[in-house]
């Protein structure tokens, strides 16, 4: 049987490890996400790189690519 003193024990180990499982879940890094081809026209676009025409052409293009997949 049991005795209180090795349930205490089992509760302090099974918190122990809960509290563990938690703080490596939580460092753990998140992925990054990659900038979409349209981010990259449109970050372009805003810092005077392309201009208006040069970014509805390339836009329109990405589109038409984005149906095709």
């Amino acid at each position: 049987m049991i005795t209180s003193a090795a349930t205490i024990w089992l509760a302090v180990v099974a918190g122990a490890i809960a509290v563990g499982v938690h703080l490596i879940r939580q460092r753990a890094p998140q992925p990054r996400r990659l900038p979409s081809p349209l981010d990259i026209l449109e970050r372009r676009f805003a810092a005077g790189e392309l201009g208006r025409d040069e970014f509805d052409e390339a836009r329109a293009r990405l589109r038409e690519r984005e149906i095709d997949l």
